[in-house]
């Protein structure tokens, strides 16, 4: 049902006073059928969402496990690091979509190591489709938040880190588990706006493991009303000695700590109050969340 701006900010008072922790709350926007973003690093697709309304900005987010501390960093100064997080999701393809803008007065990628994503300029985006707190995540033998890293431009074809499972042939960018894309504005290596989209199947649980197979993988699956978890990191390098960790910030939204989803997200209502684009009809294939989950 759609709702006008009004109802929908009267949700988004209920559930931040019923849900929201002391990190607050992100809003998803609904995308009608047709609408949702394609994943290619250009959110020209985003364009017609209040910015004021769903967006998390740099006076939202924290400086984490104490590296602009000790680059002599108070607080973000958007002529060096300015970012822009919008969250949103589509029931019928089920999909949770997370778009970051990010500009930097200078990008850097180096890294020797493939693997070390996180000492270069990198995006990350935690899933905790349960809403559960933090020491429920992953316990056991069994996986219930999921992180998704990602360093642009990959580096000899790496891009990507997916915890807690790693190395899943099954579980990569371009399946219908997620997919990840970037692009940018400016000098590549220099002063630019990156641009970063993914879209994620929620999944509610999976063995914790690397013979996890997709049979195994329990899907959440996204309701209108309800709020999941999830966290948003840039970390930032600007330079530096050597080849070795020189992040001179981590900034994301959890109060504390990295790599932990839990901010509480709203599954939002449509809101009516936006133009979305008219859809031809055949631009556009959805393909139906009840088929999919008739597979399973």
């Amino acid at each position: 049902m759609k709702k006008s701006l009004l109802s929908l900010m009267a949700v988004l008072v209920c559930a931040y006073t019923v849900q929201a922790h002391d990190n607050g709350l992100m809003v998803a926007v609904q995308f009608p059928d047709g609408n949702q973003p394609m994943i290619d690093g250009n959110d020209d697709d985003w364009s017609m969402i209040p910015i004021d309304v769903y967006s998390l900005q740099n006076d939202r987010l924290n400086s984490l496990d104490g590296f602009a501390e000790a680059a002599g960093i108070e607080e973000l100064d958007a002529s060096s690091l300015n970012i822009r997080h919008l969250a949103g999701w589509n029931e019928a393809s089920n999909h949770i979509y997370v778009t970051s803008r990010v500009y930097d007065d200078i990008h850097i990628i180096r890294r020797v190591d493939p693997g070390r994503f996180y000492w270069d300029d990198s995006w990350e985006v935690d899933v905790n489709a349960l809403h559960e707190g933090r020491e429920q995540h992953n316990a056991g033998e069994t996986a219930t938040s999921f992180s998704y890293k990602f360093a642009f431009p990959p580096v000899e074809g790496t891009f990507e880190w997916l915890r807690p499972n790693r190395n899943l042939s099954w579980l990569t960018s371009g399946s219908q588990w997620f997919t990840v894309d970037f692009g940018f504005e400016g000098d590549e290596f220099g002063e630019s706006t990156y641009i970063y989209e993914v879209a994620i199947q929620p999944i509610s649980s999976m063995p914790k493991n690397n013979e996890a197979t997709e049979g195994e993988v329990l899907i959440h699956d996204l309701t209108e009303g309800e709020t999941v978890h999830i966290g948003i990191i840039v970390n930032e390098v600007d330079g530096g000695e050597g080849e070795d960790d020189n992040r001179i910030g981590q900034w994301g939204t959890q109060v504390e700590g990295c790599c932990h989803a839990d901010m509480d997200l709203l599954i939002a209502p449509v809101d009516d109050s936006i133009a979305w684009p008219a859809i031809n009809g055949t631009a556009v294939e959805v393909a139906s969340w009840g088929m999919i989950k008739a597979q399973y």
